[in-house]
């Protein structure tokens, strides 16, 4: 709303000065609400950086909460240019003895008809061609327009229905001091499963290529043995043969493949619990004492992870019930610190008590301040419902806000238009009185 601004040249008067005096006080309840905005949204960027913190907690968390986390085991192979290996949390720790004796190949074939100089030389075969791989199989149709070594490579290996076989074509010395080409098929699979084989649906373009197997190129599953037992597999990337255990075998001979818990990856997990442990301590202390001094909210989220820590669990198969036990100790400030000596101990001693001890379902140490970060950062949780209330809070101020800035433009506007009123009037008054005074001294006798 435009407001009409009085200098008050008229009568002298300071209307801008008094008006802008009585408007600071009308200002006072606005002030207020707006403090109070300004406190709630401190509060908000207070519950910000709560909530990032407990994130990372809990994502320090994830990687111990759970029992299956432990499962981590190293696999090594001592004869690496043999075999490697992996392992899942299905895997069990020991040692095992392993031979490979033959390795699985892909199944190779050969165009026999002779007298093809190059790839773009028609062979004169037309029909349908079938191909097999195993058990699945495909045809491709072969004409006038695509009867040469490229015609057919390219059309089987643009087929829609490939079951799993390559063609390329292959230049080699006719014997004569020339260069003749063959078409090649290979399966893209290895094993005795997947053989190829080419036939004729119609025509005569398998007979006329003559496709053949390549000499020392055939199907061959891989042969090995564990522990003594034999082993076959399609591929010589073996799965099942060992619970939870792929073996990636590159080569005929033997080694042993020792299985392992990887402690070096549960330790990191330890000392990534115990910085987001302290990062999150760090973050609340600040809180306290910055933008959620005096916050009922976030002293609930420092009395539950102290609870939590305080509370030893029960009902565990270990001997192990207290993170001390493990190395993780509280400092006199109240940081958690990490012992790596008494962590090293108590995982070769007692690794399932360790995993217990943080992951056990409902009495692991991680997985209850899992489960309490969890609980916190959830829609509607401890903070959502806190600063859903506090921006409930803003809004309704912003409408107070707007109005009383609304009913303050109303007033200064009728401020205004009094004092422009008055000033008139005092001018009027002044000249009145300078009229008199000049009639009066112009009097006989004055």
């Amino acid at each position: 709303m435009a407001t009409l601004a009085v200098s008050g040249l008229g009568s002298g008067l300071d209307v801008n000065g008094i008006v802008t005096s009585l408007m600071a006080v009308e200002r006072q309840p606005l002030n207020q609400l707006e403090a109070q905005k300004k406190t709630f949204q401190t509060q908000l960027s207070g519950y910000g950086q709560l909530k990032s913190a407990l994130s990372t907690f809990q994502s320090a968390m994830d990687d111990l909460g759970d029992i299956e986390k432990f499962q981590v085991f190293s696999a090594t192979s001592s004869a690496t240019s043999v075999f490697t290996a992996s392992a899942t949390s299905a895997a069990a720790a020991g040692n095992y003895s392993v031979v490979v004796t033959q390795l699985a190949r892909a199944h190779k074939m050969a165009s026999g008809l002779t007298g093809i100089a190059d790839e773009s030389t028609t062979t004169g075969a037309t029909g349908t061609l079938q191909i097999a791989v195993g058990a699945g199989a495909f045809s491709v149709v072969i004409d006038g327009t695509n009867n040469t070594l490229a015609g057919i490579r390219d059309a089987i290996n643009t087929a829609s229905d490939n079951t799993g076989v390559t063609a390329t074509i292959l230049n080699i010395d006719d014997g004569a001091g020339g260069t003749e080409s063959r078409l090649v098929l290979t399966s893209d699979e290895t094993g005795t499963a997947n053989s190829l084989t080419v036939s004729d649906v119609s025509g005569n373009v398998a007979t006329t290529l003559a496709m053949a197997t390549v000499t020392g190129q055939g199907a061959l599953d891989a042969t090995l043995t564990v522990d003594g037992f034999d082993i076959t597999s399609s591929s010589n990337t073996v799965t099942g043969a060992i619970q939870g255990v792929t073996l990636d075998i590159a080569a005929t001979g033997s080694g042993t493949l020792q299985l392992a818990y990887d402690t070096d990856a549960v330790k990191e997990s330890m000392n990534a619990f115990v910085k987001a442990y302290n990062a999150l301590r760090s973050t609340v202390s600040t809180l306290k004492g910055g933008n959620l001094k005096g916050d009922n909210t976030l002293l609930s989220v420092q009395s539950l992870m102290r609870d939590t820590l305080n509370t030893a669990p029960t009902g565990l198969t270990t001997s192990l019930d207290t993170l001390s036990q493990i190395g993780i100790k509280t400092e006199r400030n109240g940081d958690l610190s990490l012992n790596t000596s008494e962590l090293d101990a108590a995982l070769a001693s007692d690794y399932a008590g360790v995993a217990e001890l943080m992951a056990n379902d409902d009495q692991g140490y991680a997985f209850r301040l899992e489960a309490l970060a969890n609980d916190m950062l959830d829609i509607d949780g401890l903070i959502d419902s806190r600063t859903d209330g506090i921006d409930s809070r803003i809004n309704t101020l912003d409408d107070r806000i707007d109005n009383m800035e609304y009913r303050l433009e109303l007033i200064e506007a009728r401020y205004r238009s009094q004092f422009a009123a008055l000033d008139s009037m005092l001018s009027g008054l002044q000249s009145t009185s300078a009229f008199l005074s000049q009639q009066l001294s112009n009097l006989p006798g004055s």
